[in-house]
């Protein structure tokens, strides 16, 4: 009996010691849960920039990894009450956590206080806390990166940079730091900044993060904020002196700026009527005479009809070639044919009809010639064409309607789809509604543009989307909320298309993006409108920027 409970002892011990080595080669797993927000004012962007904050902070290479936030909320969305040390454990062992993180921030006029504690799921290691209360939120987000910093050096053993808190003295008649502010500015921190163990970074640009197993210069750029919800872009030498200008539109309104010496100098603003809804941009010289013209697809809200119109630059200002015409338009990038516009024709109740067709500048108007050969059911918007597999042979790449990707070929037979959504749009149209009992029209979302291009000269396409994430995303019928976005790099892996890189996360929601010469040194560069606000109320202004990145493409 005794040699019995000796050999059930010593199995016990190396199942122990087995299941620890195993452990041990594993990277600590980190649950952070967004912090409980007091205040009189919405601070759910604070909330997320300050889980983002610490994600960056805290994440290590292959030896610490934050869950994804998603995941952790999943499970904090099913608590009631407070969350406690012990509720914190309970969340830390649902998700398989080593860690847990949580606490408060507390707003009442200009006093902050923060309370956030770092607990040892197991129990094995005392907790890491904080505690501040201060005037002003100048001061609370550097302790939140000094906390952590210590987390770093007290739970991992882990030296970071020290990096120079912000002066608390501000000087005399500079605002005060926004409450509303993404944490990393309230820092100081600026796009592309490095942390030691933090993600490897693309050879293209030290702002995308490489997949694991890929192959590895300034910038990044921001615009000023405009007071608009940007809904699409473009690239373009609009007035054909060989530089390029970029053109996007809001509701109503199209803006041409350009980039000159990284300031954004505004060329024209053109005002449309107060019916009109622009759902979309492009920019190309298809008439042959050197400038690019500006196809405006535009929605009339009252009459319900389409009435797209085009612009050419002219003596100092724009002309219009035509207008009110029923067409949807979207120039591709075409295999050997470079840039060819493409237009799709809307119907009485159906929003596309007909074919999809070439257009071309004949007699004086943009006329329809030989249909695009796509599978049907494909609106214009949906696709783009090219040797996506890199076996020689062009396949359609589309969205379908809840955003997943797919290759496709001329037939319409699927040769694959993605696991995760991709694109995401707000931008959108009312049509009738298929159900017999529902007074309430539906609401058809437009999906994102998809670029096909060889960005690093490696004789293998990229493709290159919009990946906006969910804040209620696509779980409603008629609404849409995309909190944040990163732009991605895929390729054909043999099995599917994989991840090459991406942007870092841009806080806002990317409704539209180009590739092409913005500043006009010679190289091309990444492109987006970021709307960091819609609007649509009083106390909900608009406010959208244009960024851009430089992408170090070899040269041949």
């Amino acid at each position: 009996m005794m040699l019995k409970k000796i050999t059930t002892i010593i199995i016990l011990l190396l199942l122990f010691m087995f299941h620890g080595s195993v452990r041990a080669d594993e990277p600590t797993r980190v649950a952070i849960i967004p912090f409980d927000m007091n205040a009189e004012r919405d601070l759910s962007f604070l909330r997320k920039g300050i889980v983002d904050m610490l994600t960056t902070r805290l994440s290590w290479g292959n030896k610490v990894v934050v869950i994804e936030r998603e995941t952790t909320e999943r499970v904090v969305n099913k608590i009631t009450g407070p969350i406690n040390e012990k509720v914190a454990q309970e969340i830390g062992t649902l998700l398989n956590a080593d860690y847990v993180l949580f606490g408060s921030l507390t707003i009442f006029g200009e006093s902050v206080s923060i309370d956030a504690k770092m607990i040892d799921v197991r129990g094995a290691k005392p907790a890491v806390t904080i505690f501040n209360q201060s005037r002003g939120m100048d001061s609370v987000i550097p302790k939140v990166n000094a906390f952590a910093t210590e987390i770093n050096e007290k739970v991992f053993g882990r030296v970071t940079p020290i990096r120079r808190e912000p002066s608390r003295q501000l000087a005399s008649g500079a605002p005060s730091p926004s409450i509303y502010a993404h944490p990393e500015k309230l820092l100081g921190g600026g796009a592309g900044e490095e942390y030691a163990g933090s993600m490897q970074t693309s050879g293209l640009n030290p702002d995308f993060v490489v997949a694991p197993g890929r192959r590895e210069t300034s910038s990044f750029w921001k615009s000023r904020n405009f007071k608009k919800h940007i809904k699409g872009i473009s690239i373009g030498d609009i007035d054909g002196d060989n530089k390029q200008e970029i053109v996007f539109i809001s509701q109503n309104r199209i803006f041409v700026y350009r980039n000159i010496e990284r300031r954004f100098v505004r060329v024209i603003e053109v005002a449309g009527e107060p019916q009109h809804n622009f759902i979309g941009v492009d920019v190309a010289d298809v008439n042959g005479n050197g400038k690019a013209e500006v196809f405006v697809t535009n929605l009339n809200t009252v009459t319900e009809s389409l009435e797209s119109f085009v612009l050419e630059w002219e003596a100092g200002n724009f002309k219009t070639v035509t207008k009110k015409n029923n067409w949807y338009y979207r120039v591709l990038e075409l295999p050997m044919r470079g840039a060819v516009l493409l237009g799709q024709k809307r119907g009485i109740s159906d929003p596309f009809i007909g074919g999809i067709y070439e257009l071309s500048w004949l007699n004086g108007k943009y006329e329809p010639g030989s249909t695009v050969n796509v599978p049907q059911g494909l609106n214009v918007f949906a696709f783009t064409i090219g040797d996506v597999l890199d076996d020689g042979n062009e396949m359609i790449l589309a969205f379908n309607e809840d955003d997943y990707l797919q290759i496709l070929t001329r037939s319409g037979s699927r040769e694959w789809k993605s696991d995760e959504h991709y694109g995401g749009s707000v931008n959108y149209f009312d049509i009738e509604s298929d159900s017999e009992d529902s007074s309430e029209k539906d609401r058809l979302f437009l999906p994102q543009r998809i670029f096909m291009k060889d960005l690093d000269r490696d004789g293998k396409k990229e493709v290159v989307v919009v990946k906006n994430h969910e804040g209620a995303g696509r779980l409603f019928k008629r609404f849409r909320h995309f909190s944040s976005s990163e732009i991605v790099s895929l390729s054909w892996n043999g099995l599917g298309l994989a991840l090459n890189w991406k942007t870092r996360k841009i806080h806002g929601y990317v409704s539209d993006f180009a590739i092409g010469d913005f500043d006009n040194d010679g190289q091309d560069e990444l492109v987006a409108a970021v709307v960091m606000s819609r609007g649509g109320s009083f106390l909900a202004k608009a406010k959208s920027a244009i960024i851009s990145y430089d992408l170090a493409i070899p040269k041949i």
